[in-house]
């Protein structure tokens, strides 16, 4: 009777059936057919999510589940795979489902959690990669991805290849490395540093911290960045003379292309720096409340 359940489970997951991994506690290890560029949707409650891309058309779910986890659901039909742990109702303790995910390298992911930590390499497709509290560590190559966190640190590395990369994080911090293209940055108590390459679109505004960017322009480049209470640092290699709109309420300019410096007020307070060069050359707009701006072209 055994061995006949055992060939009906098989028979089952051949035939592409979505598979229920009963936990309960102990540990699950699932591997489902999966389309080379289809979508993966994970959800998980608490504990970690470890995404990896290889070139398998198969998606397979491995972990440690806690012991008030009730199952992993593991779904794949229409080009789509679904994995969601399942909590029974009203629990809180000792419900930590620790998931590693291997998917097509081409797959788009996307993955939803609450008290989880995120990480993920080597998916080249798009991804939106979203905790609440938790931290998020991710390669992206995908364009049009986003990552975001709301009590939680990022680390992002881009391919060094233009994407549009939306990244976001109200009280953790923020590094991004080997970008390139458009990039949307937002923190609100967090500082941000941002490592790029061809700039052709960047908006980074932070509320109570700094912010770094780091970047070569390309010919019509745009850099626009603001900060509350924090000091903005803009390092900003260009093809051409940049034109600039710089200021800053209660703090200084400074840096190499600080030379023509005026007080916004004889009287009040307020710093400014205008310069315009060629109309449709690299342009760069930066505004803080009540902190410094460094600005150079070197």
């Amino acid at each position: 009777m055994r061995e006949s359940g055992i060939r009906f489970v098989t028979v089952l997951g051949a035939l592409g059936v979505p598979l229920v991994a009963l936990a309960g506690g102990g540990s699950v290890d699932r591997t489902v057919a999966a389309t080379p560029n289809g979508e993966v949707e994970i959800s998980n409650v608490s504990g970690t999510v470890d995404v990896r891309g290889w070139d398998k058309p198969e998606v397979r779910v491995t972990g440690e589940l806690g012991a008030d986890v009730e199952r992993v659901d593991v779904d794949s039909s229409g080009g789509r795979t679904i994995i969601k742990v399942i909590l029974p109702h009203g629990s809180h303790n000792d419900s930590d489902a620790d998931l590693t995910i291997q998917v097509p390298k081409m797959s788009s992911v996307e993955v939803g959690a609450v008290s989880a930590d995120v990480s993920s390499r080597g998916v080249l497709g798009t991804q939106r990669l979203k905790t609440v509290s938790g931290e998020i560590s991710a390669d992206i190559a995908g364009d049009d991805s986003e990552v975001r966190s709301v009590s939680g640190d990022l680390t992002v590395r881009g391919s060094g290849k233009p994407l549009t990369l939306r990244a976001s994080s109200v009280s953790g911090s923020l590094d991004l490395t080997n970008a390139a293209g458009s990039l949307d940055v937002v923190t609100v108590s967090g500082d941000a540093r941002v490592t790029m390459g061809d700039a052709k679109d960047v908006r980074a505004r932070t509320t109570s911290g700094d912010l770094e960017v780091h970047a070569k322009m390309t010919p019509d480049g745009r850099v626009d960045a603001e900060a509350v209470s924090g000091d903005l640092t803009l390092q900003l290699a260009s093809p051409g003379a940049l034109s600039l709109e710089i200021e800053s309420f209660s703090g200084d300019i400074t840096g190499c292309l600080a030379g023509s410096v005026e007080r916004v007020s004889k009287y009040g307070p307020g710093v400014r720096l205008n310069v315009r060069n060629v109309e449709a050359g690299p342009r760069v707009r930066a505004k803080t409340l009540s902190g410094d701006i460094e600005i150079c072209n070197k």
